[in-house]
């Protein structure tokens, strides 16, 4: 077992309390967005000895990850956990299959395209699959929502480029349909763009107050008229901000098209490879492939790779990615999500169990907890996180707190 010291990455959208007040560390004054947590060649979490972890796992592969996960994923850890501290909107994003990630980094490298170029879009072969489970309140953007729905919320504006969009959703194939919208918003530029960012602000403003009661009686629709009044007042709230954010970036468009979604401590959403999102506020524990690869079509100052976002994005409506945990009489979720790289078990100690074999990640949410295998034991407490190599076996927790273990599916 390793006790890591794990980096903080220090994103705009972070926030300059929630990671300091978690780790039990003075605030900088700057924002701090990610706790990376693991062994991803960018940016590895490293032992008391100043040994990065992704060194130690190179050289015994088979001690720390076990002979199961080595043959399917090779010698190297295959998830990635961060806790994310999330003040305001990340970027417009989405994230390749791993067909997609391959064939990316292969022709950024033959252009002689350098890793850690800001311009470069895929820094890895692997897929990125991604579940945040929330520690706070966790809101964001994800997936695109019913045609019918948004149509409704459009209409809502009244406004005449809105109403035109509401007209497409309602009249052809939907994949078809927002594949066209979305590629004629990320399109838009210049001072039309600044109008219509501007006009959209104020119609969000004044449906925002009207409450949108006189247009619901006015427009019956077939699905539940309470619940598109909820999100479309969430809806109209986050696009005024985000315009007044971004007053000329055309991804704010795209955000009126996608699920608003808030989970309350405790819940947890899932985004698989394709699906577009932007995450909004909160802190969360998330857990993922091990990647960086990210494309980006907006809200953010940094590189934007529209063309290859366009051809990796799945514009098939969907709910919102909610994803319903597991949880038992001990007060403990477990969540596998459809992709065999991770899976995360949150609950109390006493009561929850580690998987017993393969690379375990334990961080400690709250209070103190004492790890046990059959040689070592080690106390670790809030903000700590310890690795457990697969050579360990079996590990007990005990004491008293809180705690998120991070895990394999093989």
């Amino acid at each position: 077992m390793f006790v890591l010291r794990n980096p903080i990455r220090e994103y705009a959208w972070g926030s300059s309390t929630h990671l300091p007040r978690f780790l039990g560390t003075e605030p900088t004054g700057d924002p701090q967005a990610e706790l990376w947590i693991g062994a991803h060649d960018g940016d590895p979490s490293y032992l008391p000895d100043g040994r990065a972890l992704n060194d130690v796992i190179a050289a015994a592969p088979h001690e720390l990850l076990g002979q199961a996960v080595c043959d399917t994923f090779g010698a190297r850890l295959p998830y990635l956990m961060k806790v994310l501290a999330v003040a305001e909107p990340l970027s417009l994003q989405v994230h390749p299959s791993s067909s997609r990630a391959r064939i990316g980094f292969a022709r950024e490298d033959a252009a002689g395209v350098p890793l850690d170029a800001p311009h470069r879009s895929y820094k890895d072969t692997s897929h990125k699959p991604e579940m945040i489970y929330a520690l706070t309140r966790f809101e964001g953007m994800a997936g695109f929502r019913d045609t019918e729905k948004s149509a409704q919320i459009l209409r809502m504006l009244d406004l005449p480029w809105a109403d035109d969009v509401a007209h497409r959703l309602e009249s052809g194939p939907a994949f078809q349909t927002l594949r066209a919208i979305v590629t004629e918003m990320l399109a838009h530029t210049g001072p039309d763009l600044e109008s219509l960012l501007s006009d959209i602000r104020e119609a969000a403003r004044h449906a925002e107050e009207r409450g949108h009661r006189e247009e619901m009686r006015a427009n019956p629709v077939r699905v539940d008229p309470a619940r598109i009044n909820r999100e479309a007042t969430r809806v109209f709230a986050m696009v005024g901000k985000l315009i007044a954010q971004y007053p000329s970036d055309p991804g704010v468009l795209v955000t009126l098209l996608l699920n608003h979604v808030v989970l309350a401590p405790g819940e947890a959403m899932f985004l698989d490879a394709g699906v577009i999102h932007a995450y909004v506020s909160g802190l969360g524990v998330e857990i993922m492939a091990s990647s960086d690869n990210v494309l980006r079509a907006g809200l953010t100052p940094k590189h934007l790779d529209v063309p290859e976002l366009l051809s990796v994005t799945n514009f098939t409506p969907m709910p919102g990615p909610q994803w319903l945990p597991s949880v038992n009489a001990s007060h403990h979720c477990h969540l596998e999500p459809p992709v065999p790289d991770f899976a995360l078990t949150v609950g109390d100690v006493p009561g929850v169990t580690a998987p017993a074999s393969g690379p375990r990640t334990i961080v400690v949410l709250d209070g103190e907890v004492d790890l046990l295998t059959g040689h070592e034991t080690l106390t670790a407490s809030r903000g700590q996180t310890v690795f457990v190599g697969d050579a360990d076996g079996p590990v007990r927790i005990d004491g008293h707190g809180r705690v998120a273990i991070g895990g394999v599916q093989v």
